[in-house]
């Protein structure tokens, strides 16, 4: 049995505290995403559950550690469809686009290349690779350095999108530059 599992026994809603409980003030992000993690490994988190964690995350206005993030988001890319309508990677997407907007990204988390890469991927998974390359021009905006895993990723984007001759075009030229 996990060890998180009296965490798990404890917290039965994100969103179950107000800012006054006692339970809010020793509320760790940490904690929170671990504890939704293995939830989302599961199969046991729910859309909505992880949505609140957001909420929690900006009622708090605590940072998010960037690697505490990152295997959130990493378990949602993996994580099966949990209905018809909502894969574990469009979820991912989602609240992607919610850490990321101006009045929540200073508070919560400045993503990474590598969170980047996650959701791209993510893009892809949900068959939407054209977030996927919307999301390549945006992380080439930011500034951050590209790596083999977005060049990767970007191709995969490419050749979904059905724009195949791009792709090819791109890594030729990259073979060229050696």
């Amino acid at each position: 049995m996990s060890r998180l599992h009296p965490l798990l026994l404890r917290r039965s809603s994100f969103s179950t505290s107000t800012s006054t409980s006692p339970d809010s003030r020793s509320w760790c992000p940490r904690a929170a995403f671990a504890v939704a993690t293995e939830r989302v490994r599961a199969v046991t988190l729910s859309p909505e559950e992880a949505h609140n964690l957001l909420d929690e995350l900006l009622r708090h206005a605590t940072p998010v550690p960037e690697r505490s993030l990152r295997d959130f988001l990493v378990s949602l890319a993996r994580a099966p469809d949990y209905d018809n309508r909502r894969s574990g990677p469009a979820l991912a997407i989602a609240l992607f686009n919610r850490v990321c907007r101006e009045d929540a990204g200073a508070l919560l988390a400045q993503p990474t290349v590598c969170t980047y890469n996650i959701i791209m991927d993510c893009c892809f998974r949900a068959r939407r690779p054209d977030l996927g390359l919307a999301l390549f021009g945006r992380l080439l905006r930011t500034g951050l350095k590209t790596n083999q895993i977005t060049a990767n990723t970007f191709l995969k984007c490419l050749c979904s999108a059905k724009r195949t001759d791009e792709a090819v075009d791109l890594l030729f030229h990259r073979m060229s530059d050696g």
